[in-house]
């Protein structure tokens, strides 16, 4: 099935059992979401943690879109970003963030 709107995946940055040699790959996966235009994604970042690293965000979208990440994001009139279509993008997070996307 093709890719219609907006994909996030949640995860942590990288390998549980080597954090000293750990590369910026997405590791352990806590949730996938594909909210609709305009709406808030339903899940937040976990937290960070010593054996899992930092949250990132993996953002893929099917069109240009303009993407918010925070506790309240507004992808309209807030703080946010560029994700140019079929391209991949790693975002690290906070705790309790979650996205926001509106169509470019």
């Amino acid at each position: 099935m093709a890719l219609t709107g907006l994909h996030v995946v949640c995860g942590y940055a990288g390998s549980q059992s080597q954090r000293f040699a750990s590369q910026a790959l997405l590791g352990k996966i806590s949730w996938s979401e594909a909210p609709a235009s305009g709406v808030t994604s339903t899940n937040v970042a976990p937290a960070a943690s010593d054996i899992a690293a930092d949250p990132i965000f993996r953002i893929n979208a099917a069109a240009d879109s303009w993407v918010s990440i925070g506790p309240t994001p507004n992808a309209t009139s807030g703080t946010r970003f560029l994700v140019r279509a079929g391209a991949d993008y790693d975002i690290y997070a906070q705790q309790g963030d979650k996205l926001q996307w509106v169509a470019a």
